[in-house]
């Protein structure tokens, strides 16, 4: 969360501070990231004046900080060769986003001034689909021979440590291919002549460079580990940390919530108009096909309407808590879904009875609490003509069956839609929520229909 107090304090130092010298100093006690807060509320001229009073690594830092979009803004802000040399200092796999966001028409003046060494690097990173794991990697990174002696290794550990993303664990290569890891505290406490292949751990988990992005996360999940290295053709070319880590996780977070939702768009994919529809109008006119199926069943029931018309008063009450129960349920399954939760059959009747106990306890106890509900309220607004008893029974027994079929389905569709391989999205909250919008209708006067003929 933001704090305000210090960004205010930020913004009042840049404004009143004079002396260049000072500025710089006082500005490097805060955290980059209250750095970058205060940075979005300053216009161009003020941010102009700490670009220059901070070095390239510190406005790098601030940056990361940031959304793609608005640090593409702020490097077209400063000339091409700065602009060149805060992206270098940047982390490799966040310089790739934001050269993706910057206009074209100023993008060439800057990649001339990145070195020909660092471009190469940003055009393999480039290389690799969205949310594959070769595209959420960092290539700062270091690596230690096998064969090194345990001093050789320290030395080269104090050279090169502020060039690295991490440095724990650290990583050993034979011929660069990928052999094995070492924590920091086996490497300083082990003495020579030991070699790095007699103290590093054999066998290191990694991802390759075509997994997908929430796959090679859930390894530094599962293993418990800081950093997951990345391999292409066996050869180790960069890491995954932990930062990079929640960023995934958040965006998929994000792309579920878009599947409840019926609606899963990529931020790069909002400013195409023509994206968007494509994204959004098939879900729309599926469901609209879906509602008018909820209005004829409505209306087979005419009769039974126009003569208990009460009932119409509680229809909303069940489907609206179905569709409730259903996307709680559709909430459960998917997210144990991107987990790897259900990758067996054990794990998946394990999950389904679970749900299935939970929507059968819940559902009983919402009847039980609708029935006196209702018959209260058909009570105080002194119902007459009808038997306030009955309509009361099929309020609850409806609701206890639509909301238990409303936690199979959604249950288990996510399940199914998985297993055939076609996307759970396919499950989301509108679809199962028009889907119990038919079914708790069916029941809802399908019962009072046969309450009633034997009345």
């Amino acid at each position: 969360m933001k704090d305000l107090a210090v960004i205010e304090q930020i913004n009042g130092l840049i404004a009143s501070e004079t002396d260049p010298a000072i500025l710089k100093e006082k500005l490097r006690e805060f955290h980059p990231y209250d750095l970058a807060s205060a940075f979005l509320e300053l216009n161009e001229e003020t941010r102009k004046k700490v670009y220059r009073v901070l070095d390239d690594q510190t406005i790098a830092d601030i940056f990361e900080y940031l959304k793609e979009d608005d640090t593409a803004d702020f490097i077209e802000e400063l000339n091409p060769k700065q602009g060149a040399s805060v992206l270098q200092e940047m982390d490799s796999d966040d310089a790739i986003d934001v050269i993706q966001e910057i206009e074209s028409n100023k993008l060439k003046s800057v990649l001339d001034n990145i070195e020909p060494e660092a471009k190469e690097n940003l055009k393999y990173l480039s290389t690799h689909p969205e949310n594959s794991a070769g595209s959420v990697m960092t290539t700062n990174f270091m690596v230690l021979e096998s064969r090194l002696d345990v001093k050789q290794a320290m030395k080269i550990l104090v050279k090169e440590a502020d060039e690295s993303e991490v440095i724990d664990p650290l990583f050993v290569v034979e011929d660069e291919k990928l052999v094995g890891i070492l924590n920091l505290k086996d490497l300083i406490i082990a003495r020579s002549p030991l070699s790095i292949s007699a103290i590093m751990k054999p066998n290191p988990v990694f991802a390759l460079v075509t997994d997908e992005a929430i796959d090679a996360v859930h390894k530094i999940n599962d293993y418990g580990i800081g950093a997951l290295p990345v391999l292409d053709q066996g050869k180790m070319v960069g890491i995954i940390t932990i930062d990079d880590a929640m960023d995934v996780v958040h965006d998929d977070a994000t792309e579920n919530f878009g599947m409840l939702a019926s609606y899963v768009t990529k931020p790069a994919e909002e400013s195409s108009l023509k994206k968007s529809l494509l994204k959004r109008l098939p879900w729309l006119t599926v469901l609209l096909l879906l509602s008018l199926l909820v209005s004829n069943v409505t209306k087979i029931f005419e009769g039974i309407i126009q003569q208990v018309t009460v009932l119409i008063f509680f229809q909303s009450m069940i489907l609206d808590m179905a569709g409730n129960a259903g996307t709680q349920t559709l909430a459960v399954a998917i997210r144990s879904l991107e987990r790897n939760e259900l990758n067996t059959r054990k794990n998946i009747r394990k999950h389904f009875f679970k749900e299935f106990r939970i929507s059968l306890l819940d559902s009983f106890a919402l009847a039980l609490f609708s029935f006196f509900i209702c018959t209260f309220f058909l009570w105080s607004r002194e119902s007459i003509g009808i038997n306030i008893g009955i309509v009361s029974m099929i309020i609850a027994v409806s609701l206890f069956l639509s909301l238990l079929l409303s936690g199979l389905m959604a249950s288990s569709l996510p399940i199914f839609f998985h297993r055939v391989g076609i996307d759970p999205s396919v499950a989301s909250g509108p679809f199962i929520t028009t889907l119990n919008d038919i079914f708790s209708t069916v029941i809802y006067f399908g019962l009072a229909f046969l309450f009633f003929s034997f009345i």
